[in-house]
This record gives structure tokens, C-alpha cells and sequence, in this order.
């Protein structure tokens, strides 16, 4: 098993040490918990958390899209893989059909932040070039894809006895109160030495709808 544990080490990409988090996932309300994995969500529900060091100079909020950051607390000897194309946000406002969500790339948010802004020059409070750029969409969408690159929840690997933790960006379409009737769904994870599937998580996100 010892070397097992070894040689899967040598597999997990450098950003799931790299995103290792300060923030103890214990201590937030909203996380599940069993088989000694903590799942826990950090849903950013106002403007003001939109850090310009963290999202840069436009945040996703303006664009409509919710960020909210995920700790991972892997407790086990073993590391774990999670399917992040599998990871969804499900809605489920009262009289309304319900709705799952699936996660932005950084591309997306970009778009929707940006691009948007330009489509609509009422919404956009500066000029953003299109020209001038490596991606031909101007030195802000630039700017914007590089800052969400860098924070977006990229690895699928768990190392054991390790927290890490990522954004995972979600298209509301500016229905940021609608995160009080949603919950966070990761149904795919399973252990990386005996491909043991573990059991859904699902993070109730009504205990954030007070902050």
C-alpha cells in the first residue's frame, strides 16, 4: 500500500498542492461530511467580496455569475479523484421549476463578464478594447481569463490528510438570492488506490442566505 501511495503521489499535478487552503472547512456552516471527507462551500453572494486583488478589476458578480469557493478535507490515508465535470449547482426556488447548473470554465466567465458589459454599454461603466490582445478579445477579457485561471478549482485529485480548495463559477443570471434555495451536488468521487466509489455529497447553502 506504502508504495502504492507512492506512486500515485508522483501522478498529482502541482495545483493540488498549490491550492492549499488556510481556512479550516470545519468551521464554516455550510459542508458534509462522511467518510472522512469534508465538503464545504463558501458562496460569495455580495459585491464587496469581489475582491479586485482576488477577480481583478471586473468581478463575476457584475456579469451575473455567483463564485463560490470549495474546500475539500481529505482525513483518509488514500487520495481521492473527483469528477469535476459532474459537480453541479441545483436551484430549487419555491413555485419555480427546479434547476441544475453546471460550472463555468474560466473562458465562460470571462465572456459573460466582460463581452456582456460590451454588448451593453449601459452596464459598462469603462471602455474595453477589443484589439491589442492574445486572445483577440481585448486586454480586459485577457486580464480577467488570467485572474479566474488562476482560482478556478482545477485539480481533481485529493491528496490524503491535506485541505484543498478552489472557485467553481455559476451563470445566475444576477438571481444571487437564489442561493438561499440551492445546494452544492459533487456525486462523483471515489478513491484513487482501490477505485472504491464514495457516497454523494450535497452542501446546503440556506445557512449563507443571512450573511
Amino acid at each position: 500500500m506504502i508504495y502504492r501511495l507512492l506512486a500515485l503521489s508522483l501522478l498529482w499535478p502541482v495545483g493540488a498542492f498549490a491550492q492549499t487552503a488556510q481556512v479550516d472547512p470545519l468551521t464554516l456552516r455550510t459542508r458534509d461530511t462522511h467518510q472522512n471527507l469534508t465538503i464545504a462551500a463558501d458562496p460569495y453572494i455580495s459585491a464587496d467580496r469581489y475582491s479586485k486583488d482576488l477577480f481583478g478589476k471586473t468581478s463575476p458578480y457584475e456579469g451575473g455569475v455567483v463564485a463560490i469557493n470549495v474546500y475539500f478535507r481529505n482525513d483518509n490515508d488514500a487520495p481521492i479523484r473527483v469528477n469535476l465535470d459532474t459537480i453541479q449547482l441545483m436551484i430549487s426556488v419555491p413555485r419555480q421549476d427546479r434547476e441544475k447548473l453546471l460550472p463555468l470554465t474560466a473562458e465562460e466567465v470571462a465572456d459573460r463578464a466582460i463581452l456582456k458589459a460590451q454588448a451593453n454599454p449601459r452596464a459598462s461603466r469603462l471602455p474595453f478594447p477589443r484589439s491589442g490582445s492574445a486572445s483577440g478579445k481585448g486586454k480586459a477579457w485577457d486580464e480577467m481569463h488570467s485572474a479566474i485561471r488562476s482560482i478556478i478549482l482545477s485539480t481533481d485529485v485529493l491528496p490524503p490528510h491535506a485541505t484543498t480548495h478552489g472557485f467553481l463559477f455559476f451563470d445566475v443570471d444576477h438571481q444571487f438570492d437564489a442561493i438561499r434555495y440551492s445546494s452544492v451536488y459533487v456525486p462523483d468521487l471515489s478513491f484513487m488506490t482501490d477505485k472504491k466509489a464514495l457516497l454523494f455529497f450535497e452542501i446546503d447553502l440556506r445557512p449563507v442566505s443571512s450573511n
